[in-house]
């Protein structure tokens, strides 16, 4: 592995179970791969701007009349870019009240283009992005939500959304249950430091 692009979007900087778990991940990773080169985008501390009536032509269709327009088209193109170039995709993603963060949600709104990341087929949507760029998602949730289909959206849908634009070699890492008393916490972080350390060592 060369390159791995590395997506933060938790509010709560080095206090975020998220982006402790990326931490120790990203740590474990230079360890075995000295000469690895990281690219950070830190949704928090520079969010991806929301879609607007003047942005979404841009985003859908590629209109720039405007230094608005031209920007958020210059914006995705990077953030896509950043995948094409990137090993492998590792997001920190804390669960807020069910689901992702906004800004989690702005920056797939910005990578989700028509005839760029995906397009409609004869048999439906077909996504462009490099199927075998593996994936990780690293979820931090204070309750018990994964696996169960009547509570987790967050995982379908992040499942959905990123197989749309190609990207269909995901795996969800999930640090849960870590508010509910220092046993529970302790069990979450050694079965996320366990999966890590099985990651790393087939990467």
């Amino acid at each position: 592995m060369k390159n791995i692009l590395v997506i933060r979007s938790s509010v709560n900087g080095a206090s975020s179970v998220s982006n402790q778990m990326l931490d120790a991940f990203l740590s474990q990773l230079r360890a075995q791969y000295p000469s690895l080169n990281v690219v950070e985008r830190d949704l928090a501390n520079q969010p991806i701007p929301v879609l607007t009536p003047e942005t979404v032509g841009a985003i859908r269709a590629g209109v720039t009349e405007s230094d608005t327009q031209v920007q958020a088209d210059q914006l995705a193109s990077a953030l896509i870019e950043e995948i094409k170039s990137a090993d492998a995709v590792a997001i920190g993603i804390p669960r807020y009240n069910f689901h992702v963060p906004a800004t989690l949600k702005s920056y797939i709104d910005y990578i989700a283009r028509p005839r760029i990341t995906f397009q409609y087929g004869a048999n439906g949507p077909e996504g462009l992005l490099p199927h075998n760029t593996p994936v990780y998602g690293f979820v931090a949730s204070a309750g018990y939500y994964s696996n169960n289909p009547d509570s987790d959206y967050l995982s379908l849908w992040l499942k959905q959304v990123f197989g749309f634009v190609g990207l269909n070699n995901l795996e969800l890492i999930h640090t849960e249950g870590f508010a509910m008393g220092e046993e529970h916490a302790t069990a979450a972080f050694a079965k996320t430091h366990q999966r890590i350390a099985e990651i790393v060592a087939n990467a």
